[in-house]
């Protein structure tokens, strides 16, 4: 019997797994003729024919194409082999801070530090060429007995040492220490160990220790001197050294000294072995800082949860600045006491007393008749302006020169050369320091000059000059804080939407970032203050005011936190509710609808979530934000040239004169 064959099942064709062709609806329904497919036929043209083998080998390549055109590396700024731990910090930041034109949106203040001669800091080498060597001398004798007479090293042999161990170098560092006015405090020299010649996990393990928030230390002065609070001033005499060392370490003798022996020759055959944490060596600022913290808290004293370096108790606070403290509170009986028992207590830590604020990292705080007062740095001002070389101080203003900023700056790579050999990125780093200190009247015109100093070109050099014939007029000037109590925490917040944009460089998308700007003040007192561009396109000022006041506010909401700390320890601080809220003044309504509306319109859905944060604390009240006139708006300042009849009135609004 014949049997009927099964029918394989036919394996599905490629052409069954397509989709079907798309219909072209300008041809559907016209003759389909042979001629006319023909003449639409396009003409073949031979390719190069290029085989990826297998559809999973084909996919793997795509995907790899595509992973490596979107693959993103940090900037990376070449260095010198021997580059120093300052320059390789500056470097970092500035690899972080760098935006997709290679400009910089952040500068280190460690810039100003760039040219020791400037600085009067000197190497062992270069002291000794100083007309002034025998004071440095007596300074070395001074540094080297005090640490003899602490017992910070034994003197062993050589011999004694562990196979495995090797001795670090002794380093010298000299500088001629002034007040803030200028004139010499006294000669330092500093015996330092040399770090970089030790091993991780063999001589030191941890190595971070924080370090105090500028704005911390503006708002305790500010407290301090709108409250009437005591305050005093303390200085730990080499304070590292002051910390126990937790490893062996051996150093070779210091330059210009040696080993005091009755066997002359034998120099060599002695090291010093290491008892206490000297300066330059990786775990030094840890292994103080670990101390100083025990000794306070064992005092009473509980670090702040946003500022480690903030102390609070009951009618006192107490602020750490590596080896400088501030301490505030009611009673000058109690400071004086704690005082008393820092310096007499189990860790016998040795200090100076310098007594009350007023001169504190070279600000001076001026009081004024009418209870006001200022702070100002006159020295900082006169350092500038003898690098720029551009006349002395008290010189009469020029009518150009009456606002430190007339444009925005660019890139200008086919501008001219800089003509003046002084070094632009120490200029602006002194620059820089004075404004986040002193001077808010200067920082945008500062952050613009920074963002260049990479290439700076010669419309670079000459913003900077135009800044320094500024101060060079208003050296004696800085902030004058009038407190007025009831008014609290504020903040004003501005943004420039795409400022930097010109017919001239209308392709270039490095100049659409909007700028931002915003003041944050205690009872009408400035505190802290910023300008800086926006780090995404904004593509609307609506959403450049949300972004700007976003930025504030992550300042902002920290700070009402830390508010609520120092209420506790200090009662008197103003305070308009049971929690510390703050008023945010903003000059752009759709900015406002959007900060207080929670609906989404579709120009808005699109800004990111990360600028949404301060929400909640809106809607429980914490954050009021309020319209406030553009004519009135202080952070104006902050975000572009302002023209020549404005600025006297904002920066009266923000500096009191």
């Amino acid at each position: 019997m014949l049997q009927r064959k099964r029918k394989q099942p036919e394996e599905p064709s490629d052409n069954l797994l397509k989709l079907p062709e798309r219909i072209n609806l300008q041809e559907l329904g016209l003759r389909r003729s042979k001629r006319l497919q023909e003449l639409n036929e396009p003409t073949k043209t031979a390719k190069a024919h290029v085989t990826y083998g297998s559809t999973r080998r084909a996919a793997f390549t795509l995907f790899a194409f595509v992973c490596s055109g979107l693959q993103f590396e940090m900037p990376s700024h070449q260095l010198s082999p021997n580059a120093t731990f300052f320059e390789k910090s500056v470097s970092r930041l500035h690899e972080v801070n760098e935006l997709i034109d290679g400009s910089l949106n952040e500068l280190s203040y460690f810039c100003l530090a760039t040219d020791g001669a400037s600085n009067e800091t000197y190497t062992f080498g270069q002291v000794l060429k100083q007309p002034d060597l025998e004071d440095f001398k007596d300074a070395m004798v001074t540094e080297f007995r005090a640490h003899e007479q602490r017992e910070h090293w034994t003197m062993v042999e050589r011999s004694s040492m562990p196979k495995s161990a090797r001795t670090i170098k002794a380093i010298w560092s000299f500088k001629r220490k002034r007040f803030p006015d200028g004139r010499l405090n006294k000669h330092k020299a500093r015996l330092c160990a040399h770090g970089g010649m030790q091993k991780w996990g063999e001589n030191y393990w941890e190595t971070y220790s924080p370090v105090v928030n500028s704005m911390t230390v503006k708002l305790l002065l500010v407290i301090a001197k709108v409250h009437g609070l005591e305050s005093k001033s303390i200085d730990f005499v080499l304070a590292f050294p002051q910390a126990e060392l937790d490893v062996d370490v051996w150093m070779e003798f210091p330059a210009g000294t040696e080993p005091d022996l009755e066997e002359p020759g034998r120099e060599r055959d002695f090291v010093l072995k290491l008892n206490r944490s000297l300066y330059g060596l990786k775990q030094a600022s840890f292994n103080w800082y670990e101390k100083l913290k025990s000794g306070l808290m064992d005092r009473g004293f509980t670090p702040s949860e946003i500022d480690p370096c903030l102390y609070l108790k009951k009618g006192m606070i107490v602020l750490t600045y590596v080896d400088d403290c501030i301490i505030v509170g009611h009673s000058m009986k109690d400071i004086d006491a704690l005082i008393y028992s820092l310096e007499h207590g189990p860790e016998k830590f040795i200090l100076t007393d310098e007594g009350a604020i007023d001169k504190f990292l070279g600000i001076e705080i001026t009081d004024r008749r009418d209870g006001s007062f200022e702070m100002s740095q006159p020295h900082l001002i006169g350092r500038i302006i003898e690098l720029l070389a551009i006349g002395v101080l008290g010189d009469e203003i020029k009518s150009r020169d009456r606002t430190p900023a007339s444009d925005v700056l660019h890139k200008d790579l086919d501008g001219k050369p800089r003509k003046r050999s002084w070094k632009y990125r120490q200029a602006v780093g002194m620059l820089q320091y004075l404004q986040a200190n002193s001077r808010p009247d200067i920082s945008m015109a500062t952050h613009q000059t920074a963002r260049f100093c990479i290439d700076p070109r010669l419309s670079h050099e000459q913003a900077v000059v135009r800044i320094g014939k500024y101060l060079r007029g208003t050296a004696d000037r800085g902030i004058i804080y009038n407190p007025v109590k009831s008014m609290g925490l504020e903040c004003y917040v501005d943004a420039d939407f795409a400022g930097g944009w010109n017919t001239l460089t209308a392709t270039d998308p490095s100049t659409m970032f909007s700028r931002t700007g915003y003041v944050i003040k205690y009872a009408n007192c400035p505190i802290f203050w910023k300008s800086k561009l926006q780090t995404e396109i904004a593509l609307s000022t609506a959403e450049a005011e949300y972004i700007a006041l976003s930025t504030a506010l992550r300042e902002v909401i920290p700070l009402m936190t830390m508010m609520e700390e120092l209420k506790l320890s200090l009662p008197v601080l103003y305070v308009d509710k049971p929690d510390f809220f703050c008023k945010v003044w903003e000059d752009n309504q759709a900015c406002l609808a959007m900060a207080t509306n929670k609906k989404f319109s579709p120009r808005t859905k699109h800004i990111s979530l990360k600028y949404h944060h301060f929400r909640s604390f809106v809607d429980r009240r914490r954050i009021v934000i309020n319209y406030v006139d553009t004519l009135k708006q202080q952070a104006d300042i902050f975000t572009k040239p302002v023209q020549d009849h404005l600025f006297p009135k904002l920066r009266f609004m923000l500096m009191g004169w």
